[in-house]
This record gives structure tokens, sequence and C-alpha cells, in this order.
């Protein structure tokens, strides 16, 4: 009997149903991330879209069954069958697109989409009044509910399942699940085609106000249109998401470039150096990795910075900076660790090229001056894991002065219980 069927409007119907299965299914998956007003914006255009794509592919389905009169509508009951469709996709939609879903909440949003689907497509098959009442055949109207109950449910939980689906995969993963779930919907308006069958020789009322024309095709041709403009919409949408993800991403880094790095040097600051060594000490459980830590902090600063302009002093901060890293080999770590004190960490800190290095910090009294001053230079070092197995034991027993020739020379460096800091007393 199916094999009489008009084969450009099964085709058209099957079409219809996957561009509103595809569009649904990004309105769905777009709810979950949406709040407030925006959440209500995708709600209603999901259930319009979904609802509508449903109802129309239905009626284009109507229209492709053979008959010997010309189809015609009851207009208010073709009305109720879109609104059934519309209101039943809503409701689904705002069930499952909750953060979590129960067996309960899941169970009735599969069975309120069904219904709403099985009310439009008998109500929609009502409508289409005739001299003589339909003939029921219960087994394909059952089958027909239960496939709507099927479809319903699978539709709802491949939304629940895109929602972990990231990356290209996304757009894959939503064309292949239309396919499955435009299948199911036609599978249920065919099915439900055969429950409802009018005897032989039974003609349209004369009052119905819809001509069956307008069913077909050109109603296929509408739907596609709204269904075209609502996929422009997601992929404007998708466009702005990711140009919106950028943005957040540029925004996070200059926050951690604010946190974590000296605005004026570009060296990693005092919370920039203690992530830097909290990382360390986490990936060496079994404290293995040795490196030192090398404390400068210039001891006058605070009378330089009475009598000198502010601009000068950032231009010494720099002058330091600077020498600092002509002295470094690349594999060392430089932090600004205050106005006044910068940090060197040295992984393998007694390999010999390190040598040239300890001989310039040992003179660095002589190397660096502003405006005619010389700068007094207060110098410590520590050791992981001997003077400490924490970053802030590590800085502290850095920060414990020792003469400027004793920089670089570690035979001598030990734990120390308690640690006395310049201008403190205090306990590591």
């Amino acid at each position: 009997m199916l094999a009489d069927y008009d084969s450009s409007l099964v085709t058209a119907s099957y079409v219809v149903a996957v561009l509103a299965a595809y569009t649904a299914l990004y309105f769905g998956t777009r709810l979950n991330t949406a709040r407030g007003e925006e959440r209500r914006r995708w709600l209603i255009g999901g259930s319009l879209v979904m609802g509508s794509g449903v109802w129309t592919m239905h009626f284009v389905g109507m229209r492709a069954m053979p008959m010997d009169v010309p189809m015609s509508f009851d207009i208010l009951m073709t009305g109720l069958s879109w609104v059934a469709a519309v209101l039943a996709s809503g409701l689904a939609l705002n069930i499952i697109s909750r953060d979590r879903v129960g067996v309960v909440p899941f169970s009735t949003a599969a069975l309120a989409m069904a219904s709403g689907i099985v009310v439009m497509h008998y109500l929609g098959m009502y409508a289409m009044r005739m001299s003589q009442a339909p003939i029921i055949h219960s087994g394909f109207l059952l089958l027909s509910v239960v496939i709507a109950v099927l479809a319903s449910g699978a539709a709802l939980a491949i939304c629940r399942y895109l929602r972990s689906v990231e990356g290209g995969r996304v757009v894959l993963f939503q064309f292949v699940a239309a396919l499955v779930m435009a299948a199911a919907i036609c599978g249920m308006h065919y099915t439900g085609m055969l429950a409802f069958m009018y005897p032989e020789g039974a003609v349209p009322a004369a009052d119905n106000g819809l001509s069956g024309q307008w069913m077909g095709i050109p109603l296929a041709v509408a739907s596609v249109a709204l269904l075209a403009v609502a996929l422009v919409i997601t992929v404007v949408d998708v466009r702005d998401r990711r140009a919106l993800d950028r943005r957040k991403a540029e925004e996070n880094r200059r926050v951690r470039q604010m946190a974590f790095v000296d605005r004026l040097t570009g060296l990693p600051n005092r919370a920039g150096l203690e992530q830097t060594l909290l990382d360390s000490l986490a990936r060496d459980p079994d404290r293995e990795d040795q490196f030192a830590l090398i404390y400068l902090d210039m001891a006058n600063f605070r009378d330089l910075a009475s009598w000198l302009e502010p601009d000068v002093l950032d231009q010494l901060a720099m002058d330091v900076c600077n020498t600092l890293k002509e002295y470094l080999p690349g594999s060392a770590y430089l932090a600004r660790y205050s106005s006044s004190a910068f940090v060197i960490v040295l992984k393998d800190y007694q390999r010999s090229d390190y040598g040239f290095l300890y001989r310039r910090l040992r003179q660095i009294d002589e190397t660096i001056s502003v405006a005619g001053r010389p700068i007094t230079w207060r110098a410590g070092q520590s050791v992981y894991p001997l003077t400490g197995a924490s970053s802030r034991k590590l800085i502290r027993a850095a920060m414990v002065p020792r003469p400027l020739d004793q920089i670089g020379h570690f035979d001598k460096v030990t734990a120390d219980a308690e640690l006395t800091l310049p201008g403190h007393l205090g306990h590591s």
C-alpha cells in the first residue's frame, strides 16, 4: 500500500523531518548553557522549530497518501494539532535541558513529547473531516504510539548525550542523530497512517476551510525556509560563541598575567614564583630533582626611593632585570619578588657552566649604580630539599643574608630550624 504513496512528497517529508530534528537538537543542546532571558528565547525557538517541523512533516506525509478525492482540512483542528506539537516539544526540551535529569523526569519528558506527537498526528488526521467515520486499526494504532514513545525517548537521550560531545565532532553527531530521529518520526507517522483509514467513497466535509493543495509541497517549502532561517541563526550563534570563547581565553590570559607577571619588567612576580615552586615540588614527590634559589635584594632601596623620581626607580629595576638576564643561562628562572628583590631558580645548581654566573653575582655591587650612587646588595641562597621541602621554607631560607662572596658556594648550606630574616623574627 505504501508503494502507492507519492514518492516526492514522502522524500520531502523526510527532508523536513531531518532539518527539524537537526535544528531542534542544536537548540536543545544550546539550552544547556543558556540562562535567564537567553534560555527563554532558545526554549521558545526550539519549541517552535521542533513542533513546526514535526507538524509540517505530518501534513506533507498526509498529502503523499493516495486518495481519489481532493484533500481539505478543518482549520481549527489543524491549528490545534500544531499547538499540541509545539507545546509538547517545549515541555520536553525544558525538562531535558536541566543540569540533572533523573529517571522519572526523563520518562515524563519522553511521554510528554510522545503524547504531543500522537495528539498532533491523530488530531491532524481528524482535521481531514470526511463524510464517513474513519476505520481504526488498533494494532497499527498501538504500534504507532509505541514508536512515538521510543522515538521521543531516543531523541531526548541523544540531546543529553550531545552535552558531553565537544569540538568538531558535535556537528557530525548532530547530523547522524538528526537522520535517526527523522527516520523514527517518519516511521511513527506512516505507521499511524495505516491505523487510520477512511472507507471507500468517503468525501471531504463541505465546510473544511483549508485546501489540501497548500499542505503538500508549498508547506514543505515554507517549512524548509523557516528551518533554513533557524539554521542560519545556529551558524551565527556558533560563530559568536567561538568569538566569545576566544575573548574569554584572552581575558583569562590577561588576568593570569596580571596575577602572576610583574607589570614593569614582564618577569614572574611573587605569586608566579610561588606557583612555579609549588608545581616543581608537586612533580617531585621523591625529592630527587634538586635546585637552588638565589635571593638578591637592594638593601638601600628605600633610601634611593626617597630622593629618586619614580620613573628613575623604574629604569633602575629594568637595568637590574636586563643585567641579570645577561648573566643567566637559558635554563635559569628569574622572578621579581618585590620592588627591590629578585629571585633566581637554578636546576642542577652545581653544573660547571654556572661558574660565570656565580662570579658575576659575587661582584654585583660593582656592576650597577643609579645617579652616581652605588646599590647595596643583600643576598642569600637555599637548596631544595636540603634547606626546605616547601616553597615557603625555601624562600625564607634564601632571604637569610649571606656575604656576597658565598653566592654559588653550597657546601655550607644547611637546614635551619629557625630562620631570622632581616627585620623579622619567625619560625620556619
